[in-house]
């Protein structure tokens, strides 16, 4: 590089469309240096360019170290000797301050940092190798920067060198219990953000705080973070897997999510909390794998509905728009659709993004479909099964159905081929598919492809008895003059 180069670099206006701050500017034009050589050595004349235009001392130093020396000038030595620990050859070694947000979280640990000295023995840079939160590696690489070594000369020549020194601080402070205290008022306050942030600084000079991960999961919950929410809770459950707390709330994330994972995190929170489903806000949420005999679902269905009316009398949090999916799944159970479909659009209209909410909407509406169907109102269980399909296009049942309307309500063929064809294509599973299409087929006189329909139906479905009869009649030879030969 250049020092026109450098210069212009430094002359870049910020904001603009690759660097939001200038630092951001800075710390890219010095790692370009780091990566490349300066064409020239730096002379005070060029520093002092350099410093007009905008340059910090770690800008210059990065300069200064990628630059020629001029060795045959001044007799310097190029090479670069490693010291290893190079702590003794400090003569002024500036000790870091210990802050008080690291003696508030009760940081401890180390901090090791590599210098690159020059033949001074000023410091050229200073890189941490790893890092502790609560300020600390910001105050060490002040303080390294700041330092100043004994010179080494290398066959009587001065040079550059470079190695490590390792800043201790073993002062142990306050335990993590003021932050989470902090964390848990702002989070009962309702001020996530804040509670976000504590909660943070814990895990940062921690890392093994359950309660922390815990905590913070419940508020990425209450902004609808699911994900976030989810490998928090995820932390939490790892690092204490007695918390059933922790995993019920990981199930209520994933449930949110609509993940697979739901009913497992609340199995094991069952599990481990038995008194969990005395909860009114568990019986609500906890309905997924749950061994209900088929003669108890009404049953099963007024116990769902009851503890989330129960959930839904309390003040509106994040956990809402689940209860009102859990109640109108509830009510979907019982088939009392209507409730089903307020409760679930309601949901809907609370949070777009919960993924269960239009799984659960477009069976409603399929489910009272065929209510109005089996009552002979074609046009509201056309419209009710068309509105599944807009929600869901990409499940099969509800072309099935209005297939069925198509073919048996209104004798319209050709859209009852078309929707039943539409399913097949979705799924190649539905025996009923199959028959209603090998039907259609039939009634437009192209017995192969009824013929074809119904074997189908009968492969994937040997019981249907349906299909079967559709095609021994087909097969009656006392029919076969009415149908092309095959």
């Amino acid at each position: 590089m250049t020092y026109p180069e450098v210069i212009t670099s430094l002359q870049t206006k910020t904001p603009n469309a690759s660097f939001k701050t200038r630092a951001a500017l800075l710390k890219f034009v010095i790692e370009r240096i780091r990566s490349r050589k300066i064409d020239k050595p730096l002379t005070k004349d060029r520093e002092e360019d350099l410093r007009q235009a905008g340059a910090t001392e770690e800008f210059i130093a990065a300069v200064r170290s990628n630059s020629p020396t001029g060795d045959s000038d001044t007799g310097l030595n190029p090479a670069v000797v490693e010291l290893g620990d190079i702590s003794v050859r400090a003569t002024s070694l500036v000790k870091p301050e210990y802050t008080s947000e690291a003696k508030k979280a009760g940081v401890t640990g180390a901090i090791s940092v590599q210098f690159l000295v020059d033949e001074t023995g000023q410091v050229v840079s200073a890189k941490a190798l790893n890092e502790l939160g609560g300020g600390l590696t910001e105050q060490v690489l002040t303080a390294a920067r700041q330092t100043k070594f004994n010179p080494v000369s290398v066959g009587g020549r001065p040079a550059k060198f470079s190695g490590t020194i390792k800043y201790n601080f073993t002062n142990p402070g306050p335990t993590t219990l003021p932050l989470l205290t902090e964390a848990e008022g702002y989070r009962k306050k309702g001020d996530c953000d804040r509670a976000i942030a504590s909660y943070s600084t814990v895990i940062r000079s921690f890392g093994n705080s359950s309660k922390a991960y815990f905590g913070r999961g419940l508020c990425q919950i209450e902004k609808l973070s699911f994900e976030k929410a989810i490998s928090d809770l995820e932390a939490a459950t790892k690092l204490d897997q007695q918390d059933a707390e922790a995993f019920f709330y990981l199930g209520v994330a994933n449930d949110y999510a609509g993940t697979r994972a739901v009913q497992k995190n609340y199995e094991a929170a069952v599990k481990l909390k038995p008194e969990l489903l005395t909860r009114s806000l568990t019986n609500c949420l906890y309905i997924d794998g749950r061994n209900v005999a088929k003669d108890k679902i009404d049953e099963f269905a007024g116990t769902i509905i009851d503890a989330c009316n129960t959930v839904l009398r309390g003040p509106a949090d994040s956990l809402t728009t689940l209860a009102y999916v859990k109640r109108g799944i509830g009510f979907r159970l019982k088939r009392d659709y209507d409730k089903a479909i307020s409760d679930l659009e309601t949901a809907l209209k609370r949070n777009p993004q919960v993924t269960a909410v239009k799984f659960q909407l477009h069976l409603a509406y399929n489910g009272r479909g065929l209510l109005h169907y089996n009552n002979q109102e074609l046009k509201e269980a056309f419209a009710d099964i068309s509105k599944a399909i807009e929600i869901d296009p990409q499940s099969p049942t509800p072309y099935v159905n209005r297939c069925v309307i198509y073919l048996y309500g209104w004798k319209d063929i050709d859209h009852a081929i078309a929707d039943c064809s539409t399913a097949i294509e979705l799924s190649g599973k539905s025996s009923m598919a199959y028959n209603h299409r090998g039907y259609a087929y039939e009634m437009k006189k192209n017995y192969v492809s009824a013929i074809a329909d119904y074997q189908k139906a009968l492969q994937i479905d040997p019981q249907n008895q349906t299909a079967q009869a559709h095609l021994n009649r087909l097969q009656d030879p006392s029919i076969k003059k009415d149908r092309p030969k095959q």
